[in-house]
């Protein structure tokens, strides 16, 4: 077991901020109801979800009729003054935008980390004495007063309700959060943990699923070597858990311990390569291959008008095939490297092949197309088989194609085959993040 000295750890002043309910609190808001004594679930009716799936809850849902997040409309319990709305995700997203410009009055952009559409971590380390120069006031004290500052602002411009946070580091912040905060009514919603919480409260959280990066499979994992607690995590051999579990395994090590060293404004998020795509669910099991072709050659072109948004190409593109439930194969993800290019025709084509080469004639539920290895650049690797000119022709039809869509709508325009049983590109085309966008401001997002 290795020992920490706290003393050396950093030390920061974090305040990792949760909107409580928030889809459901934002409706609330706009009907002119109260956020905490209503029961209102946001409720998606899209047509891959069955009989309709449940988004957000509110408090007063959660707490008086047992109601759960992502729990199916079938099972909402009869209850008169139940009230059910339906998503608008362009109304989440502007007021997740307004939100954190609020943020921003509290602290520097790099020191703002929008987590989550509902979650943001702010560390108020440089500027928690701006805004509490007085000393005679502790550190803790500054700490505190700084979250019911921005509670209280939020409240009253916004009328949504946070939960917040506090900790030594990001990490803690984030135990303080789920475990602690969210369920500290008479707290005003904030909880507090430290380096000196470590085992009575880092060390208690219970059960382990409750553990920030610890799921169900990893907890199975654990208990294999003898680790059902977080205190023995903590207390175990960090190089049996490295050899295990590699790094991850190392990492799990040093969070039992209250260890994080992530400081936001000098250490941003490593963001992987990037790469541009889109995955959808059916809303039923398709097994005519004409039907699936045609869904994959609108989730071509779909992630083709990203990429060419972003003006760049792709020299990579990676299918994903789910079958549906019950099927005993469980469907294929493949990719392969191509020309670079980002038209339609093009990359419909290649998608298409790719398909055609694994497909074995099951029920299909699940596609996903991505697009990687991007090219920013104007240059093109041209095919000896085929006329440049003619790949220029096809380049700006899909433009002109993409400028009409941006301006009336994606179904201003669709090809042919938009219009075909099993076609899919039309019914999404007013969705966001899969369900009903609704009003928000955000006409035209993508």
């Amino acid at each position: 077991m290795v020992y920490f000295d706290y003393e050396k750890e950093p030390l920061r002043d974090i305040l990792f901020i949760d909107v409580k309910s928030f889809y459901a609190t934002v409706e609330c808001i706009f009907h002119d109801w109260d956020p905490l004594e209503t029961m209102l679930v946001v409720a998606s009716h899209a047509d891959n979800t069955g009989n309709g799936l449940i988004l957000a809850a509110s408090p007063k849902a959660k707490e008086v009729l047992g109601i759960s997040n992502v729990s199916r409309v079938d099972h909402l319990p009869d209850h008169p003054l139940l009230k059910q709305v339906p998503p608008r995700m362009k109304l989440y997203i502007k007021e997740n935008m307004a939100l954190n410009r609020l943020f921003e009055t509290y602290v520097a952009p790099e020191d703002l980390l929008i987590y989550s559409i509902d979650e943001s971590i702010l560390d108020v380390t440089r500027s928690l004495n701006l805004f509490f120069p007085s000393p005679h006031l502790s550190r803790q004290e500054k700490r505190w007063k700084m979250a019911q500052k921005i509670q209280k602002e939020i409240y009253e411009k916004t009328g949504l309700i946070l939960s917040i946070g506090i900790g030594d580091n990001p990490l803690l912040g984030k135990l303080a959060l789920d475990t602690d905060a969210k369920y500290q009514k008479a707290n005003n919603y904030t909880a507090e943990w430290s380096y000196r919480d470590i085992e009575n409260k880092v060390w208690q959280v219970h059960p382990m699923t409750e553990f920030w990066g610890i799921g169900t499979r990893t907890k199975k994992q654990l208990a294999k070597i003898g680790i059902n607690t977080i205190e023995q995590l903590a207390n175990s051999n960090v190089d049996l858990l490295y050899y295990r579990f590699g790094v991850i395994g190392e990492q799990l090590y040093h969070h039992a311990n209250g260890i994080d060293r992530t400081i936001l404004s000098e250490t941003p998020p490593k963001v992987k390569e990037k790469s541009y795509g889109n995955s959808q669910v059916l809303p039923k099991n398709y097994t005519d291959q004409r039907e699936i072709e045609i869904v994959i050659g609108e989730l071509a072109e779909q992630v083709a008008a990203r990429i060419r948004r972003h003006d760049c190409l792709t020299s990579c593109i990676h299918l994903y095939i789910g079958t549906a439930y019950g099927e005993s194969d469980s469907g294929f993800s493949h990719q392969m490297t191509i020309p670079a290019t980002n038209t339609n025709k093009e990359l419909k084509a290649h998608c298409l092949r790719l398909f055609r080469k694994y497909y074995d004639k099951q029920a299909i539920r699940h596609v996903g197309i991505t697009y990687s290895k991007l090219v920013y650049t104007q240059a093109r690797e041209i095919d000896l088989f085929s006329e440049a000119d003619q790949r220029l022709t096809e380049e700006r039809l899909d433009k002109v194609v993409d400028k009409i869509r941006a301006k009336y709508g994606f179904a201003s325009i669709v090809y042919a085959t938009s219009k075909l049983e099993g076609a899919r590109s039309i019914a999404r085309s007013h969705l966001v993040g899969g369900h009903n966008g609704g009003a928000g401001g955000l006409d035209g997002l993508t």
